[in-house]
């Protein structure tokens, strides 16, 4: 584990004991990290998203899904006996 010192805006800490966000953790450091993922997460997120849209856009792309849809097209009618 790694460990940081932190600085942060007073009134972002105020608003974080008004609301009773710290009161949610067992440590401050435990609400940064859970707050740092939620960061990375958000921006694998948008990542992904703007990968898919610029897939959508490539020629080969949307080709290369046609053949991948045609050939499951028929295992999609299967149903479960």
């Amino acid at each position: 584990m790694v460990r940081k010192t932190i600085t942060i805006n007073d009134e972002l800490f105020q608003n974080l004991e008004l609301n009773q966000i710290i009161d949610q953790y067992q440590s401050f450091s435990e609400l940064v990290s859970n707050a740092l993922q939620l960061l990375v997460d958000k921006q694998k997120k948008e990542h992904y998203k703007e990968a898919m849209i610029k897939a959508s856009k490539d020629q080969l792309y949307i080709e290369d899904m046609k053949i991948v849809e045609d050939a499951f097209k028929y295992s999609d009618l299967d149903s479960d006996i």
